[in-house]
């Protein structure tokens, strides 16, 4: 068996219709982004600051004063706040692109390739 080798065809692409050729489909992924995010990316969210602060209050080895626990913490603030101010935005911009009733602008595929990036 050999390896997985990733194709062009296999990419995503933001550019208006993407890999699927459909106009409407970057119209139609902006407005799932207002579900998933509450119903998958906040649980994962949550499950992860919560598993981390469970374990180091588990094992006795670990205390909040190590410097792995700070860094851990302060890059988790920082990925949380680039999440909420930045993707934010972006997202709020493709909600109001999925209820708009104009036709799909040029700049929808650069829209949504800001939000992929983060």
């Amino acid at each position: 068996m050999g390896r997985w080798r990733p194709h062009a065809e296999h990419r995503p692409s933001a550019s208006p219709g993407g890999a699927s050729g459909d106009p409407n489909a970057i119209r139609q992924f902006a407005g799932t982004l207002s579900y998933a995010g509450i119903r998958v990316l906040l649980p994962a969210l949550v499950g992860t600051l919560g598993f981390g602060v469970w374990l180091v209050l588990e094992n006795a080895a670990w205390h909040f004063s190590q410097l792995r626990v700070l860094l851990a913490l302060g890059l988790f603030a920082v990925a949380f706040l680039i999440g909420a101010v930045y993707l934010s935005r972006i997202g709020t911009r493709l909600q109001r692109l999925a209820v708009s009733d104009e036709p799909t602008a040029a700049n929808d595929g650069s829209l949504l390739d800001r939000w992929l990036v983060g």
